[in-house]
This record gives structure tokens, C-alpha cells and sequence, in this order.
């Protein structure tokens, strides 16, 4: 199976349409919005962790995403990861 195109977009897209099937109102999906604001918890974040390794082939770990304060900074985790810049 091929692994998608590992860009800032395509990772940030993805990220966003996982937390929409974990159950998360896709109009409180911000970049700057906290995990707690979003109501993820920790099973969410190793649930995101793994779609995106499964995904994308990035080891991403729940520690790598649970310290971030808002999902910009949860990405910026997984395009260090990805050897992509930060945003």
C-alpha cells in the first residue's frame, strides 16, 4: 500500500478528518484549540497517533501529541516527526 504524499497539508487534513470521526464538530476544529476544548482524551490522542502512523508511516506516540497546548502545536509534533518544518 502506497504511503500519501507527506506534506503539511495532507497531514493537517488528516489530522482534522480523524478528530471528526473520533467525534468532534468539525466547526470547533481550530489550529489553536486545546485538546481539553475539544473535549479529546487520552484515548483519542493514541487513537490519532496511530491513524497517523498507520497513514502516513510517522512514529508519532501519544506523548509526542498529549503535551501540546492547542492542535497547532500537536502538528508541529508530527511534522518534526515527518522531517516537515514547522508551520
Amino acid at each position: 500500500m502506497a504511503v500519501p504524499s507527506r506534506t503539511k497539508e495532507s497531514v493537517e487534513g488528516f489530522v482534522i478528518d480523524v478528530l471528526e470521526k473520533l467525534g468532534i464538530e468539525r466547526d470547533q476544529i481550530t489550529l489553536d484549540a486545546s485538546f481539553d476544548d475539544l473535549g479529546v482524551d487520552s484515548l483519542h490522542v493514541t487513537e490519532l497517533g496511530q491513524a497517523v502512523n498507520r497513514e502516513f508511516d510517522i512514529e508519532v506516540h501519544a506523548a509526542d501529541l498529549e503535551e501540546s497546548q492547542s492542535l497547532r502545536q500537536a502538528l508541529n509534533a508530527i511534522y518534526a516527526k515527518a522531517g516537515l518544518q514547522d508551520r
